[in-house]
């Protein structure tokens, strides 16, 4: 008697099958070590590139001190000072609420009040600059609460009238504007101050209560 043979044509796998497979797997305790490493690796690296970035004010910082011992400079060197003191310290201690986060389901990116119950099925992240929560400002040892929420409100516009100050020093002097831009010149706090601020929106972590009510 004669025998069939039945033969399934191979082909290799596309990324939807990989998707199906990752959708089928992630059970509820597969999304919360998914959510746990995605958040201590967001945090880890945003603690890491925001030390890195302190070089920038800190090296600056020891350069301007000099300018301290002359009288010719002292009240620009001084102002200075304060700036980058500032920067570093709005860096530091009081970074911008999180940012929004949403998964990819569908094609789609879902918010946290609506697909309640369904299976994580991608893991992009939106990176929307609204947030439900606010950013949690770090404490420090040697100054009261009164005084750091005093901080946390006008450390900012403070810093900048001080760099406006600062240019407006150095366009009495008429120097050069590359001149300016060195250290001890009036133009360099504003320009600390104004990629401090752009790193700052930038290093924020994101926010993984959203994620977490998206948990099937």
């Amino acid at each position: 008697m004669a025998t069939t043979r039945l033969r399934k044509t191979f082909h290799y796998p596309d990324s939807s099958d990989d998707e199906d497979t990752v959708e089928a797997g992630l059970d509820a305790q597969d999304q919360e070590t998914l959510l746990s490493t995605l958040q201590t690796r967001d945090t880890s690296s945003t603690r890491i590139y925001t030390l890195l970035l302190l070089i920038f004010p800190a090296s600056i910082t020891l350069l301007t001190l000099p300018g301290l011992f002359s009288i010719s400079t002292f009240l620009p060197s001084l102002l200075a000072l304060a700036s980058l003191a500032a920067s570093a310290y709005t860096l530091y201690f009081l970074p911008l609420p999180p940012r929004s986060a949403g998964i990819i389901v569908d094609g789609q990116i879902a918010s946290a009040g609506k697909g309640k119950g369904r299976a994580i099925g991608g893991y992009g992240l939106n990176t929307s600059t609204s947030s439900a929560r606010q950013g949690e400002r770090k404490d420090v040892p040697w100054l009261s609460d009164e005084v750091q929420e005093l901080l946390a409100q006008y450390i900012v516009p403070a810093n900048g009238v001080v760099c406006g100050l600062l240019v407006l020093l150095e366009l009495i002097q008429g120097r050069e504007w590359r001149e300016g831009m060195m250290i001890g010149g009036g133009y360099l706090p504003g320009l600390v101050l104004t990629v401090v601020l752009w790193a700052r929106r930038e290093l924020r972590v994101v926010d993984m209560s959203e994620l977490q009510q998206l948990r099937s």
